[in-house]
């Protein structure tokens, strides 16, 4: 009996020993699943999580301080650009509160810091000097509060999160150009009226306008020759180009080309030279796209402008401290807007007698 059982005792062995490797095969599989689907769990509740917040920053903006400081309110194209960065400001919910340099570097950095104590949690700075503000834009930065640069430039050395800017340049370069193709081979005397001294935006304007003009005189003459007479300041303003004006035409009455840094000296200039009877002389180009430029335009009085729309700068702003406040930081470092000049021919496309600027 026992040669009997021996043998049924050792298939029993094994076939207890195969249910038992099953079971435990089956057992650590199913802890194996437990245990992913655990994993699995924590990591969509993770996921969730994570993308509630994003939705909750994307959606609630209302607690958001938004501050715009600008160099001035004396040119209607500051006047425009800080009322479209209250419109977009609001438009994502965020509270909105502005301050005037008044055209005083030392107003400016006060008005920073006025910002700064009404508890704003982001700076938008149009800077009224490129160098004198980068230690007010660095303090404010250390101090929590992140820096966003419009319309105008600021030295590198500040810590600001990106700058956006017209493609001042290239606008220029087009203005050189389309000088060159509309006047020929007539032999220019030109002056310019700029903006003021040390504006890293003007020099942008003027530089790109050089180098259109020479660039495209060499292409089409195999010259380059381009006299700059004079150079007057008119502080952006109308009465300022007035006034440079007067005086850039006492000195040399016989200049056949103005370029104005900005459409609202142009203006000016264009009055002092109806009033010279000077106006089938001299050929008028200024930046910016003014509205009332536009209508000039249309009725062959002034030449030609480059857009730099107040609406775009502000809109592109905005929206870059948006995606900062969702926590995007591969943010472009200077942000440009396209180089376009009108002129006669392409006008209609870009008047808009409603227009605020």
């Amino acid at each position: 009996m026992i040669k009997m059982k021996a043998p049924q005792t050792k298939q029993f062995v094994v076939i207890r020993r195969r249910r038992y490797l099953i079971f435990l095969y089956i057992s650590i599989f199913a802890l194996s699943l437990m245990a992913c689907n655990s994993k699995q769990g924590t990591e969509k509740q993770k996921r969730s999580t994570i993308d509630s917040t994003a939705e909750v920053n994307k959606s609630d903006l209302t607690n958001i301080k938004i501050g715009y400081c600008t160099p001035s309110h004396n040119a209607p194209f500051y006047v425009v650009l800080t009322q479209y960065i209250q419109k977009y400001t609001e438009g994502y919910g965020m509270k909105f509160l502005s301050a005037d340099g008044q055209d005083d570097i030392i107003k400016q950095i006060t008005s920073l810091e006025d910002l700064i104590a009404a508890g704003v949690d982001v700076l938008i700075l149009n800077p009224l000097d490129h160098k004198a503000l980068v230690p007010a834009v660095n303090a404010a930065v250390k101090s929590g509060v992140p820096v966003f640069i419009v319309d105008s430039a600021i030295d590198p050395t500040a810590n600001y999160i990106t700058s956006v800017q017209a493609n001042n340049e290239g606008n220029g370069e087009l203005i050189g150009e389309w000088i060159v193709n509309k006047m020929g081979r007539t032999k220019i005397k030109a002056a310019l009226i700029s903006g003021s001294q040390g504006n890293p935006v003007g020099k942008e304007k003027r530089l790109g306008f050089v180098r259109g003009f020479a660039e495209t005189q060499m292409m089409t003459q195999g010259k380059a020759d381009l006299t700059i007479v004079s150079q007057g300041w008119g502080n952006w303003t109308n009465n300022g180009g007035l006034k440079a004006m007067e005086d850039i035409l006492v000195a040399y009455p016989d200049i056949n080309l103005l370029v104005a840094e900005n459409d609202a000296m142009g203006m000016g200039a264009l009055k002092a030279i109806n009033e010279s009877g000077k106006a089938d002389n001299i050929l008028v180009a200024g930046f910016d796209g003014q509205k009332e430029a536009y209508e000039l335009i249309k009725e062959g009085k002034f030449g030609v402008t480059a857009l730099n729309s107040p609406g775009e700068l502000a809109r592109l702003v905005v929206e870059a401290v948006v995606k900062y406040l969702n926590g995007e930081r591969q943010i472009d470092k200077i942000i440009y807007t396209d180089a376009v000049i009108i002129t006669k021919n392409n006008v209609d496309k870009y008047y808009d007698p409603k227009a605020i600027f």
